[in-house]
């Protein structure tokens, strides 16, 4: 087995890497940035069982698609091909995601050999499993975010993170405040793999802590039963975002704060209009690379 590795600048995009290896047949790709972090250079690597073509084949092949895509690539374009020695394929992911810190919190996986910094909060997240693990900048601006407010002297009495994925959020939302949480999300592996990192986390369940759920949306049952909420946390997409947001508005209390995000930096726009015709004033905008993460507040 073959592995090709090329480095890239910090200013791609995620979207930048998959059209760099467009048309290239491999056993897989990965695009990691250094230390997994969202600021920081990325590693291509692409895993291929024999070598068909040789390096300058190679170069060709990433020099047109940068082309057609309008990327500007690293001069000389070095490349780096050897062989893959036999090895633990499961170890060898696990390394690829190394403990890291958003603000205060300190996000790491099962894997992790080290402690946790005596003044961090700790969010062990499993990246074989997770939806949103931490490094991505959408789930790091909303993170940011809650620092933010918490530390301008917010205290929300009751949090819904809608869209929860990994529950990494609305864990983080436990360890900053202390507060009934409400994880909620449409995809049932994603409520079983938010209630796994609840509990490995040793955040507690229950209606006075963090209750993970199937949902769909903000007219759902038990979303309606437990509103009003002082802090709203979204992480989806700008289209569902938009469309979901007089009912998003709708179970707000009336001094609440929104965070959203899975919002292209072109999108932003739109979506704090949308927001702010229903009342919810934008406070802060967070830019991480391409992606935007919002902080409103509703206008009494």
């Amino acid at each position: 087995m073959k592995s090709i590795k090329l480095r890239l600048p910090a200013d791609y995009t995620e979207i930048d890497m998959a059209h760099l290896s467009e048309g290239i047949e491999c056993l897989s790709f990965s695009a990691i940035r250094d230390e997994n972090r969202y600021d920081s250079p990325w590693t291509a690597e692409w895993l291929l069982q024999d070598l068909p073509m040789d390096d300058i084949d190679f170069k060709s092949r990433i020099i047109v698609n940068a082309g057609r895509y309008n990327l500007t690539l690293p001069a000389p374009l070095v490349i780096k091909i050897e062989d893959v020695p036999e090895r633990d394929w499961l170890a060898y992911s696990y390394q690829q995601f190394p403990a890291f810190s958003v603000g205060p919190f300190f996000i790491y996986g099962s894997h992790h050999d080290g402690g946790v910094p005596e003044d961090a909060f700790g969010l062990q997240i499993d990246a074989a499993t997770a939806f949103g693990s931490g490094e991505h900048g959408t789930t790091a601006g909303c993170l940011e975010a809650m620092v933010e407010l918490q530390e301008q002297g917010l205290c929300p009495w009751n949090v819904l993170d809608m869209g929860t994925g990994s529950g990494i959020l609305a864990i983080a939302a436990w360890k900053l405040w202390k507060t009934p949480v409400l994880a909620v999300d449409n995809d049932p592996e994603a409520v079983r793999v938010s209630e796994h990192h609840r509990d490995i986390n040793k955040v507690p369940g229950g209606g006075m802590d963090l209750t993970c759920t199937v949902g769909d949306g903000f007219a759902e049952d038990i979303v309606q039963k437990k509103a009003p909420y002082e802090l709203v946390i979204a992480n989806i997409m700008a289209g569902p975002l938009k469309d979901m947001a007089a009912d998003l508005r709708s179970v707000c209390d009336t001094n609440a704060y929104v965070i959203l995000s899975g919002i292209l930096n072109e999108q932003a726009e739109d979506v704090i209009q949308v927001y702010d015709a229903l009342g919810l004033r934008l406070r802060d905008h967070k830019t991480i690379r391409e992606w935007s993460t919002l902080i409103l507040h509703r206008a009494s």
